[in-house]
């Protein structure tokens, strides 16, 4: 009893530190959400180690959010993604469920587009974190449980990586034509 009010407090103090996104711009799409969930019926029962406050992912995530800049944040969630597919991958060949394998190749599609488009590139600066997650056992049940568990608020987070990105961009870009407009005048 003690372990679950422990891990809704660990869960509250998560959602307050890394805010609400909104879904318009930070959304898991409607298809990769049903695959999600169709994967933690099967996968997830009654996991009393999926509570353990010792989370796959979103304790790194905290951290990225907190002490990183955006090229190394968008670093990280490259790794994480590639964790993810690693994870996934495995599942998928360990899966004796068509419909499942089916799923989960579904998922990785989408994770992989994500991370192609957005999240290209490693670098050393971030060897400490990318050695905590390549270290990560795909192979564990408990670890690709857990990864389900979490992936659709590491999804949201890195789309709204994403989206920060491009607002960057588009920020930049007018500042580029107003100038040129001034310049003119």
């Amino acid at each position: 009893m003690i372990a679950q009010h422990t891990m809704a407090f660990f869960w509250g103090v998560c959602l307050l530190t890394s805010g609400w996104m909104t879904y318009g711009e930070a959304s898991v799409p409607e298809n990769l959400d049903k695959s999600i969930d169709e994967l933690k019926v099967y996968y997830i029962k009654d996991d009393r180690e999926l509570h353990n406050a010792h989370p796959v992912f979103l304790r790194v995530l905290k951290d990225l959010k907190v002490n990183l800049e955006e090229p190394e944040q968008n670093l990280l969630m490259s790794i994480i993604m590639d964790t993810y597919s690693r994870i996934f991958t495995r599942m998928e060949k360990d899966s004796q469920d068509e419909a499942t394998k089916e799923k989960l190749a579904h998922v990785q599609e989408h994770l992989k587009k994500l991370q192609e488009n957005y999240f290209p590139g490693k670098s050393a600066e971030l060897k400490t974190y990318a050695e905590t997650l390549w270290a990560i056992k795909e192979d564990d049940p408990v670890v690709q449980r857990k990864a389900l568990f979490e992936l659709k608020r590491v999804y949201r987070e890195a789309t709204q990586l994403r989206n920060l990105k491009n607002k960057e961009r588009r920020r930049r870009q007018a500042k580029i034509i107003k100038s040129k407009s001034l310049n003119r005048s």
